[in-house]
């Protein structure tokens, strides 16, 4: 039997809202808070698309695509600290649209964007390229090519991880760059059952309509995941070893029924991954490094069957978001599933702090959080 208790708490800086839930296995809690931006116009899409903390984990950096720079937001008072400006082109440019980006120590920041990847310091100053181009791939010829999804590792070597599209073969791999040597090694992810099956070619244009793979570093792991198939692979850099992580959700599926065709008209298309979102959409996995946990989301999405006049909504209006939380250990061995009913919707980016896991949410067009709290993890 559930219980809730509600609290509404005033601050200065931020509003909170607590609710506290249980039931027989686990126990959680969650609350609301809001950013206070100082009068400064924040990018909220920038910040859920490419976001990143700090070391300390006490704020973290969005990008802001109205300016070109990078936005620091304090999570302890939760309100905006400052901007980084960034120039686009020129001597320290760094490519006119952010593909991503990740903080490194020493107020440094990996940069990429479709043209280039680069080191900069906080003042927006180029310290160090990333050449993929000229690199050499495993057959001694030049790699030629630079990966739109990218993660530096600031390790002895600096490593670069890309992920790799093949658009011929539909499938995508995950290829490491070694700064120090100048070479790519390329690790076979095995994409098809969760990428190359559930990928369809345009009748129009002939250009692949994909699911999206996430790509990030958590506890000395690139992670790699998929939007419609609960696979998830990773490589730990610390021993130079490929995994693949297998395990039977029971409240969702493993992954989508593969769409009826391969290739077809952009409004089967539509319809296709539709049908997709209305069984299951998995997000990437996050760590908390306190109670050695894996925390990942996943949603299925119920959509109302009457359409708005002048929708523009691709999939038509959404009615409804379930929000399931799978939590595994430090092993990837699932632990527990559970429903976060309170939970109506999700904008598709979350992080851990302090041992819970943090949603940013649109609050009246104002930078928020959901967090939610765990125990009793069984």
């Amino acid at each position: 039997m559930k219980y809730f208790i509600i609290l509404i708490i005033l601050f200065s800086a931020c509003t909170a809202r607590e609710i506290e839930v249980e039931n027989t296995s686990v126990s959680y809690s969650l609350d609301t808070v809001r950013t206070n931006s100082k009068d400064e116009i924040l990018d909220l899409w920038g910040f859920l698309s490419f976001s990143d903390l700090d070391f300390e984990k006490k704020s973290i950096f969005g990008y802001n695509t109205f300016n070109h720079s990078l936005d620091q937001i304090d999570l302890e008072k939760f309100e905006f600290i400052k901007r980084l400006a960034f120039e686009k082109n020129g001597p320290n440019g760094t490519g006119e649209t952010f593909y991503g980006f990740n903080v490194l120590k020493g107020d440094r920041f990996f940069i990429n964007s479709y043209e280039k990847s680069s080191i900069f310091d906080k003042n927006g100053l180029l310290i160090q390229k990333v050449d993929w181009r000229n690199s050499i791939d495993s057959n001694g010829e030049k790699y030629g090519d630079n990966p739109l999804r990218q993660i530096l590792v600031d390790s002895e070597d600096l490593l670069v991880f890309g992920l790799s599209y093949d658009y011929e073969n539909i499938e995508v791999n995950l290829d490491v760059l070694s700064v120090g040597k100048n070479k790519v090694d390329r690790l076979n992810l095995n994409s098809k059952k969760s990428y190359g099956d559930l990928s369809i070619r345009s009748a129009q244009s002939g250009n692949i309509v994909d699911p999206s793979v996430e790509l990030i570093n958590q506890n000395n792991k690139i992670i790699i995941s998929y939007e419609f198939s609960n696979e998830i692979v990773y490589y730990d850099y610390k021993v130079k070893a490929l995994r693949f992580v297998d395990y039977n959700p029971t409240l969702t599926p493993k992954r989508v029924t593969p769409p009826n065709i391969s290739v077809g008209p952009m409004e089967q298309i539509i319809k296709e991954i539709k049908l997709f979102k209305e069984q299951v959409s998995y997000y990437r996995p996050v760590w908390d490094s306190e109670s050695k946990q894996y925390f990942r989301l996943s949603t299925i999405t119920i959509f109302s069957e009457e359409s708005k006049e002048n929708s523009k909504a691709t999939y038509g209006e959404t009615q409804e978001i379930k929000v399931f939380l799978t939590v595994f250990d430090s092993e990837f061995n699932l632990l527990s599933e559970l429903e976060i009913e309170e939970l109506s919707d999700f904008d598709n980016d979350y992080f851990i702090k302090d041992g819970k896991l943090w949603l940013f949410i649109n609050l009246d067009d104002e930078m928020g959080f959901v967090r939610i709290s765990l125990n009793n993890v069984i």
